[in-house]
């Protein structure tokens, strides 16, 4: 058998273990990206930015720190618009946007998250597929080391000889081929054993 080979985390897998550095960096996101828009002002359009924080809460975290970021997000986007003296003529329209910018910010959150799982699936699969194909492979290597060997049977106990062992088919089967092994009875043994309880 041959060791497990192991795996080195990459550096997504390991912002993905430490949540907590991930959530601080959104709001250090955030809150450069608040100031940065700010300073501006409204006529540059600074909306896209805000998609950075939950961005990295929607791939490196769970969903509940997706929403969470997506909300600060929309509420921080609706605070730098007041202070920012973004008149309108209605102010329903200022509350309006802020929540179309949630709801923006939420849905790209979200479809990260749903990515990255996706993408997270797809590599344990192939991970178990790789360890079933060198299963397979290593199965494969040992039956034709065996095709190719003389295998001796005892004419008496018909033991194999296996490493210098004899061992019975049914340990042979099981320990070099990984072959579930059951047992009955034939016909014919059946019938002689009829025959011997008969004449006894």
């Amino acid at each position: 058998m041959t060791a497990p080979k192991t795996q080195e985390t990459s550096p997504s897998e390991s912002l993905r273990e430490h949540p907590v550095q991930v959530i601080l960096t959104s709001l250090l996101t955030l809150a450069t990206v608040s100031y940065v828009d700010y300073r501006t002002g409204y006529e540059l359009l600074f909306f896209v930015f805000y998609f950075v924080p939950v961005g990295l809460c929607g791939w490196h975290v769970g969903w509940l720190a997706t929403f969470g970021m997506a909300l600060l997000s929309g509420i921080a986007w609706f605070f730098v618009d007041i202070a920012s003296e973004h008149h309108y003529p209605h102010e329903a329209f200022r509350y309006w946007n802020g929540f179309i910018c949630f709801l923006a910010f939420a849905m790209i959150g979200f479809v990260l998250h749903h990515l990255r799982q996706s993408r997270d699936k797809e590599r344990q699969a192939r991970r178990k597929l790789e360890q079933s194909l060198a299963a397979l492979h290593e199965s494969t290597s040992e039956i034709r080391k065996l095709q190719s060997q003389l295998q001796v049977v005892c004419a008496w106990t018909q033991r194999i000889r296996l490493e210098g062992k004899w061992v019975t088919l049914d340990e042979f089967l099981t320990s070099k081929l990984n072959v579930p092994v059951s047992h009955g009875i034939s016909p014919e043994a059946f019938a002689e054993i009829k025959n011997q309880l008969e004449k006894s």
